[in-house]
């Protein structure tokens, strides 16, 4: 514990598996176990370890709620909100937990339970006199869409607790969801100076521009690095930030290596299966053979109202749904992960719904989380890029919906994705071999999506041309959606709609083509993402000469 205490989680880690061999039946010692392997970023370790201690221990509600911490950080989401819960069943003071359950929901599109656990948050705040209570309140006014009130209330605690660093940081985030990342990065920065809530400085990299005169903010980015009490993925946060920075100031060289260093961290948290991935692919792929709509025409419900819009992560989900949602009568779901929850029982759920009763419930099921989202759309969006593995079974349940498929430069891709700190752990993202693989992956699937599903309904919208010429590609996105024209679809950088994506600052901004060829600024860093040269014709066009 001492060694834990001291920063020397490595040692703690050595000490407390010693103790376990002497006496395997002490619950807290499993917990402290996990503990230290969570500090260290060593997940799935900390998950086996709380597990452990809940099986001598289940009331202990510490191993809950840290249980919950390791599976939310591996995007296990699910079995972490099931955690959480316990945890703040056994003790309802926890209200940083209430929040955090909260703040899943939201992510899942789930409202209405993440205003109900905001306010949970709030209440037990209050019984224990934190000032969190007020910022918890204000989330909560923030989801049934009083921004304006959520606005309001964190600006009043300010005025009234002017050193209060989490309600800056919290103010920074509202506005930066709101689109006003100007506004938002000087909060920010702000609560940062008071409190160095250390979670905060990526957010401040993802709503800020640098330029050389931020040196000074810089470097203390860079002191942080040298905190003995910085958590290992605080750590990570921290490089992803300074590579933000130097990348923005185009000092290429420290950008990639903070970049790599921040990769290396984030590749502690699991292993990339090439094996299991491929033999997913494959049997997504037999699943759904040419022809296998037409044999079970009656399997799917006629309702329209869902746009899917996939690809791979940063190949431009976030700017297609911006452009569609800008119409008046889409709404914006964001990234819902309701079909990635369905094949969480294992590769079977892959397959077709079986039977026509499987399917309604199916769609039901997908229609309540969007109605959840807007009653009255006629359609509303899922940008979940990953769908695109479940393609075969949402055109056999929602025969109308939209399929919107982006793509993007593949090495273009791939680098942003390297550079990008996601609130989920993509066990592919930290290495330039996997990315590689799993982009090769992707190709072979939705190659085989291409033949086989209709063309009516499903388009293609490769980054490049959309921000070349975006009208076109624009009209021809809003028809396939089966939307008549409205001119506002062409300026999707006003569409105040809520954002909480890596992409957020970016969503806002005028449509820009200074990402295209991005690569080439990196070219001596490349290493394995130079064998997407090869993919560039099954991709978007690219001048593929180095």
């Amino acid at each position: 514990m001492r060694l834990a205490q001291a920063g020397q989680h490595v040692l703690a880690v050595e000490q407390f598996q010693r103790s376990i061999e002497l006496d395997p039946t002490v619950a807290t010692v499993r917990h402290d176990l996990g503990l230290a392997c969570l500090y260290l970023g060593r997940l799935e370790e900390a998950v086996s370890a709380f597990g452990h201690a809940l099986s001598l221990k289940p009331d202990l509600k510490n191993a809950h709620m840290n249980l919950g911490n390791a599976l939310d950080h591996l995007g296990r989401e699910r079995e972490a909100v099931v955690a959480f819960q316990m945890a703040v069943r056994l003790d309802p003071s926890l209200h940083a937990v209430h929040a955090r359950i909260g703040q899943i929901y939201l992510a899942m599109g789930r409202r209405p339970q993440a205003e109900v656990a905001f306010q949970a948050a709030a209440a037990a705040a209050t019984a224990v006199g934190s000032v969190s209570a007020r910022i918890y309140a204000a989330y909560a006014q923030n989801i049934v869409g009083a921004v304006a009130v959520s606005e309001s209330l964190l600006r009043d605690l300010i005025a009234e607790e002017p050193e209060c660093g989490e309600a800056y940081v919290a103010l920074g985030q509202l506005l930066a969801e709101s689109g006003r990342s100007g506004e938002a990065a000087a909060h920010l920065e702000r609560g940062l100076s008071l409190d160095l809530n250390l979670g905060a400085w990526n957010q401040l990299a993802t709503n800020k521009k640098f330029r050389v005169q931020d040196k000074d903010l810089i470097d203390r980015m860079s002191t942080c690095l040298a905190r003995p009490e910085l958590r290992v993925l605080q750590r990570q946060a921290l490089h992803f930030a300074l590579g933000k920075a130097h990348d923005d100031i185009q000092d290429y060289a420290t950008a990639i290596r903070h970049i790599d260093a921040a990769n290396r961290i984030r590749a502690t948290r699991g292993r990339f299966d090439h094996m299991t991935l491929a033999r997913q692919t494959d049997h997504v792929i037999a699943s759904a053979p040419p022809g296998y709509l037409e044999r079970r025409p009656e399997m799917g419900v006629e309702d329209a109202t869902p746009i899917l819009i996939v690809g791979m992560p940063r190949s431009g989900t976030t700017l297609a749904e911006q452009i569609v949602s800008s119409h008046p009568n889409v709404a914006a779901g964001g990234e819902l992960p309701f079909w990635r929850e369905q094949n969480l029982a294992g590769l079977g759920t892959f397959d077709a719904p079986a039977k026509p009763d499987a399917a309604r419930r199916l769609a039901s099921d997908y229609l309540a989380v969007l109605r959840g989202i807007s009653p009255d759309a006629h359609r509303v969006t899922d940008k979940l890029p990953f769908n695109f593995a479940h393609l075969g079974v949402i055109r056999q349940v929602f025969p109308r919906a939209t399929i919107v498929h982006c793509r993007r430069n593949p090495i273009d891709t791939c680098l942003s994705i390297y550079s990008t700190d996601f609130q989920a752990s993509f066990d592919f993202a930290s290495n330039r071999g996997d990315l590689v693989f799993f982009y090769r992956q992707y190709l072979r699937l939705m190659a085989h999506w291409r033949a086989v599903l209709p063309p009516d309904r499903f388009i293609e919208v490769d980054y490049e041309a959309l921000v070349a010429d975006p009208e076109p590609l624009t009209r021809q996105l809003i028809a396939t959606c089966g939307l008549e024209w409205d001119d506002a679809c062409l300026t999707p950088h006003h569409n105040q709609r809520r954002i909480i994506t890596a992409s957020l600052w970016q969503a806002r901004q005028p449509i820009y083509r200074t990402s295209v060829e991005r690569w080439r600024r990196y070219e001596p860093w490349l290493g394995e993402l130079r064998e997407l040269l090869s993919d560039v014709a099954e991709s978007s066009p690219i001048d593929a000469e180095v």
